[in-house]
């Protein structure tokens, strides 16, 4: 908790927020017939486990994408293969669809989500290169990508 409540104070001096989620969707085992029971956070019991976000704290990533004008998205907000804890990617799915914006999605349980919600003609750039996606956006180095710009160059 330390560690988040530093970051949301960094990002908060920044002038950025940092969404948490108000609501979840939790169950007592992982199992593709276990219930889906629809909680506030604050309300998680000890036992719980959170496979999804809740509809609330769903619809402020949609209301965040729809403003966006750049998306990156990598990695489901719940455990989307189990339908009853997929709703949460399901919204955001759906506002990555239906954004003006530029998006960029990367992973394979990204593009799984993508699949299943059939939204991969309506994302601008989909990369299978999930951790090395990500790296590259932070701007380091891959090494067969300073191979191709040498060759370029040269």
């Amino acid at each position: 908790m330390p560690t988040a409540q530093a970051l949301i104070e960094k990002m908060t001096a920044r002038g950025a927020t940092i969404p948490i989620a108000v609501d979840v969707v939790c169950g007592k085992k992982f199992d593709a017939n276990e219930p889906a029971v629809l909680k506030d956070a604050k309300d998680v019991a000890d036992d719980d486990m959170i496979f999804d976000i809740g509809p609330k704290s769903a619809q402020e990533l949609a209301d965040i994408i729809m403003k966006a004008g750049t998306v990156v998205w990598n990695g489901p907000v719940g455990v989307f293969e189990f339908d009853q804890f997929g709703e949460g990617t399901k919204t955001i799915a759906m506002a990555i669809a239906n954004t003006n914006a530029f998006t960029l999605a990367g992973g394979g349980d990204t593009i799984a989500a993508i699949q299943k919600y059939d939204i991969y003609d309506k994302v601008s750039y989909i990369s299978t290169a999930g951790g090395a996606f990500l790296e590259y956006l932070e701007g380091k180095v891959l090494p067969a990508v300073a191979i191709l710009e040498e060759r370029a160059q040269g």
